[in-house]
């Protein structure tokens, strides 16, 4: 039997010791069915942001260690921040450390079926594939709330959350299923790729935006990213992020998204839309009673400086245009197997 690639399971975690007691045990189950079914090595790593309950505490006490001794199977280790760094710079430290090639990346509020991990991992023999995503059930209420999503640009914005379904037809599937993005709280990395892509935008810190964003970035680069219904895993959405205001919480995905359309999009004419939406949405957000988008639109032109420079950097690195990774999902979306 041929050995299957190693999977590090990274688990990014702030105040979240409630949730890790509820949903750890479903992953380390399906780590255990994975290295059951392939002879692979799989790694748990939880990455504490600093957090200000007693999750250190209790993975400890449960077989997590700090050093490089590996004391259960599968291994389990945890990372401590000293300071709370944020989403994007916590799951930056895990990729880092993460000792195999393959990362899955999960959010502390996820629980994973036991089968989920092979199906992902099979996409990888193919060398362009940058990630893979699960199909995501609402824990709750058992509604579907993530599958493959498809890309395009209308109103001055690049649109990343149509969802799609993928159906068998009578030939069998005519082609892989292309996402947009792979939702980090769900989702297998390249884990080369991603560090040599910088890993998760700085700009974006503290959260939001940030699978968008490189997800994006890596069909710029040449790879693609992957819908895998087979892997199921259920969410409870939002769960850590609750305990932020719900308008602090609007004005960050708004500022992040205005930043990842200037630093990722380059095609001159949609760029120009893109100012024109804009413009047009501050200027009568007053009428709308949305402060906030102003409030948004400042804090991204306070990064301006930045933005130029990350700008040039991933123009430079892009192999292919924003019309040119559109039109895989206009593709896509006039296949028989697939519906939206």
């Amino acid at each position: 039997m041929t050995r299957q690639p190693g999977v590090s399971i990274v688990i990014p975690s702030w105040n979240g010791l409630a949730l890790l007691e509820r949903f750890l045990p479903s992953v380390q189950g399906a780590a255990r069915r994975y290295e059951e079914g392939g002879g692979a090595q799989v790694e748990i790593i939880v990455v504490d942001d600093a957090s200000e309950d007693a999750t250190a505490e209790h993975l400890l006490a449960r077989g997590f260690s700090q050093s490089d001794a590996q004391p259960r199977d599968p291994p389990l280790r945890l990372l401590r921040n000293d300071k709370n760094l944020g989403f994007g710079a916590t799951c930056n430290r895990g990729f880092q450390a993460a000792r195999h090639s393959l990362v899955f990346l999960l959010n502390n509020d996820v629980e994973v079926a036991a089968d989920a991990i092979a199906p992902l991992v099979e996409h990888f023999s193919d060398a362009q594939v940058f990630a893979v995503h699960c199909r995501v059930f609402e824990l709750d209420s058992g509604r579907e709330c993530g599958r493959g999503q498809l890309g395009g640009f209308s109103r001055g914005f690049l649109r990343v959350h149509r969802g799609y379904a993928a159906r068998e037809t009578p030939g069998g599937r005519p082609g892989p299923l292309y996402s947009i993005f792979a939702s980090g709280g769900s989702a297998m990395f390249d884990r080369r790729k991603f560090l040599a892509m910088g890993g998760f935008e700085p700009l974006l810190s503290p959260i939001y935006w940030e699978d968008v964003q490189i997800s994006y970035r890596a069909w710029k680069r040449g790879y693609a990213v992957l819908y895998e219904p087979r892997s199921i895993v259920h969410h409870r959405v939002s769960s850590t992020m609750r305990k932020a205001g719900r308008n602090r919480i609007w004005r960050m995905q708004q500022r992040n998204r205005l930043l990842f359309h200037w630093i990722e999009l380059h095609d001159s004419a949609f760029f120009a839309q893109h100012v024109g939406w804009v413009l047009l949405l501050a200027v009568t957000a007053p009428l709308r009673m949305q402060f906030g988008f102003l409030r948004a639109c400042v804090a991204a032109l306070r990064q301006i400086s930045r933005v130029r420079r990350r700008r040039a950097e991933e123009k430079l690195l892009a192999k292919r245009s924003d019309r040119q990774v559109l039109a895989v999902f206009q593709e896509l979306a006039g296949r028989p197997d697939i519906g939206t």
